[in-house]
C-alpha cells in the first residue's frame, strides 16, 4: 500500500468516526440532571468564559468567518469532483463527515444545553398560576408599568450598548443564577452580522452563535428594543437554549434592572408577549407608549418577508425538534407561561 493510499484509509477511519460519534451524541439519552450539573454548570461555563471573551475582542462577527469558510470549502471540493463519479461519491462522505463534525462541535460547545433541565422544575413554578385571569392581571400591570417607566426612558436619550451592557450586569447575574447556573457568564458585546438583511426579511431580531458564542443583533432594532433583545440573547450565552427559557431571563433581566429604560424596554417585549383578547376593557397606553409600539410595528414592516419568515419558522421548528425540544416553535409562548407560574415578575 502506497504513502497516499495509507493516508486515504486513514481519513476514511476518521470520517466513520466522526459520523459515529455524531450519531452516538444525537441518539443516545442524556439525563438532564446529568447534563445541568456536568455540562451546563461545570463544563459549559469554562467553554462560554473563553470563548466569548475572545470573541468580544474580535470586531467582526465569527459565524460570518465560519459559514464563508464552509461555503469556499464546498465550492472547492465541487470544482474539484466535477465530472468525477467516484470522486461524487467521496464528496458525498465527506459532506456527512463534516457535518458530523458540525453537529458534534455544535454539542459540545453549545448545544448539549437543550437538555438540561427546565426552568419549571428550577424554579418555584406553579401551573395553577398559569390562567386567563392572571395574565389580563399581568398585561394590567404591564400597561401600568409602561405608562410610568416611558416618562423616564423618554426624558434623556436612550443608552447606547455599552452603558445598556453595564445597566443589565447585575439584574441578569441575579436572573441567571435564581434560574440554576452557578458560575457566572459573560456578556456577549452585540455584532451586526453579513446576513442582517436576512434578519428583517426573516422577522429576527437577532441569534446567538453557537460556535463562538457571541451574539448578533438586527441593526434595524430601535434603541429602546435593543436592551431586552440584548438580554434574551446573552440568556442563551449563559446556556438557555430553550427559547422561552431565554426570553424569560431577558424579561427578567430588564424589569429589574435600576435603569428606567431598560425596564421600559422590558415591558415593551412582555406586552407583546401577552395575550390581549379584551383590549376595549384594558387601560388607555401612553401616547408616547403607543408611539413606540407602532414605530416597533413600521420597523418589522419595513423589511419583513412572509413566505421567508414562514420557512425559516420551519427549518427552526424541525431544528428545535431535533434537539428534543419537543413544542418546536411553540416553546416561544411558553415565556408567558413562565411569568405567570413565577413569582420572578410580579
Amino acid at each position: 500500500m502506497t504513502r497516499s493510499q495509507e493516508s486515504g484509509v486513514g481519513s476514511q477511519k476518521v470520517s466513520v468516526a466522526l459520523i459515529a460519534v455524531a450519531l452516538f451524541l444525537g441518539l443516545a439519552p442524556t439525563p438532564a440532571g446529568w447534563v445541568e450539573r456536568f455540562y451546563s454548570n461545570r463544563f459549559y461555563p469554562l467553554v462560554q468564559s473563553l470563548f466569548t471573551s475572545i470573541s468580544n475582542r474580535i470586531p467582526f462577527a465569527l459565524g460570518d468567518l465560519l459559514a464563508l469558510s464552509l461555503v469556499a470549502c464546498a465550492g472547492y471540493a465541487s470544482f474539484r469532483t466535477r465530472g468525477r463519479p467516484r470522486s461524487l461519491a467521496h464528496l458525498a462522505f465527506g459532506a456527512a463527515a463534516l457535518g458530523a463534525a458540525v453537529y458534534t462541535a455544535f454539542l459540545v460547545v453549545w448545544g448539549l444545553n437543550y437538555r438540561r433541565e427546565p426552568l419549571t422544575r428550577k424554579l418555584a413554578f406553579d401551573e395553577s398560576r398559569v390562567t386567563a385571569q392572571a395574565a389580563e392581571e399581568m398585561l394590567r400591570r404591564t400597561i401600568s408599568a409602561l405608562n410610568v417607566e416611558s416618562v423616564s426612558a423618554h426624558s434623556r436619550p436612550l443608552p447606547g450598548d455599552t452603558a445598556v451592557r453595564a445597566g443589565l450586569r447585575s439584574s441578569f447575574d441575579a436572573a441567571a443564577a435564581e434560574a440554576g447556573n452557578a458560575a457566572r457568564t459573560v456578556p456577549g458585546v452585540a455584532k451586526r452580522s453579513i446576513i442582517d438583511g436576512y434578519l428583517g426579511a426573516a422577522g429576527l431580531d437577532g441569534f446567538t452563535n453557537p460556535f463562538g458564542l457571541e451574539i448578533i443583533l438586527n441593526s434595524e432594532l430601535l434603541p429602546f428594543e435593543r436592551p431586552f433583545v440584548m438580554a434574551h440573547e446573552w440568556g442563551h450565552l449563559a446556556g438557555f437554549a430553550d427559547e422561552s427559557e431565554a426570553g424569560f431571563i431577558g424579561l427578567v433581566t430588564c424589569i429589574r434592572s435600576a435603569d428606567p429604560a431598560l425596564r421600559y424596554s422590558g415591558w415593551l417585549a412582555l406586552y407583546e408577549l401577552l395575550p390581549r383578547s379584551h383590549r376595549e376593557a384594558l387601560p388607555a397606553l401612553a401616547p408616547q407608549v403607543a408611539a413606540d409600539l407602532r414605530a416597533i410595528d413600521a420597523r418589522l414592516r419595513r423589511r419583513y418577508q412572509p413566505a421567508l419568515a414562514q420557512a425559516q419558522e420551519r427549518v427552526y421548528d424541525r431544528f428545535l425538534k431535533a434537539n428534543r425540544v419537543e413544542e418546536g416553535i411553540a416553546s416561544y409562548g411558553l415565556a408567558v407561561r413562565l411569568v405567570l407560574g413565577t413569582r420572578m415578575i410580579g
